[in-house]
């Protein structure tokens, strides 16, 4: 049941957060061609793949570096013990569920559909993955995991500019939070 509520409080804070994102740029209306755009014809898989094999290497390497230097502290996701101590298959999919498809979409929705845009009215692209990287890591309340979380969402909002396709991020969002979850249910077993 916990899971289930997980699931449904996520649902509803990311349809409020859409909603308050719609009603903030609906006097913008229509916005220019290339936000929040969605191809399915056309090569974001490989995009997403891709990203995913270079965000992997990259993200390791910063995750040791921190390691270093936060020496364990710092905090983690409170969710995790509750998906892996749990030995409900419902509840696991559930998890899984919320994780590797509902946070990736709105997510994705949020940072590179409405965020990285707006900020290259302000900044150079480059300077708008940065910021918009760095806010996607602050908003994952983990104080010790800014580094690893940044460094991804560098590599996201890449994919996102030269693929020009929403799928393309999502996906690559979607492997990581899957490979994640997929490696500490792995470890909690074991």
């Amino acid at each position: 049941m916990s899971a289930f509520y997980v699931l449904l409080t996520y649902l509803i804070m990311a349809f409020g957060g859409l909603l308050v994102m719609y009603l903030s740029i609906k006097p913008f209306l229509p916005l220019p061609q290339d936000w929040f755009r969605f191809k399915w014809r056309s090569n974001w898989i490989v995009w997403g793949v891709g990203g995913y094999l270079i965000a992997l290497p990259l993200v390791i390497v910063v995750s040791l570096i921190n390691q270093q230097l936060w020496q364990g502290n710092g905090g983690s996701n409170p969710l995790l013990p509750l998906a892996l101590e749990g030995q409900d298959t419902i509840a696991l999919i559930i998890f899984f569920l919320t994780a590797a498809v509902a946070a990736p979409v709105f997510e994705e929705i949020i940072f590179r559909g409405f965020l990285l845009p707006s900020l290259t009215r302000y900044l150079p692209v480059w300077g708008a993955i940065a910021l918009s990287s760095l806010i996607f890591a602050i908003a994952h309340l983990s104080l010790s995991e800014v580094l690893p979380l940044a460094t991804l969402g560098i590599v996201l909002g890449f994919v996102y500019t030269r693929s020009r396709n929403l799928l393309a991020p999502m996906l690559l969002h979607s492997l990581w939070n899957s490979g994640t979850l997929l490696s500490l249910f792995v470890l909690g077993s074991s």
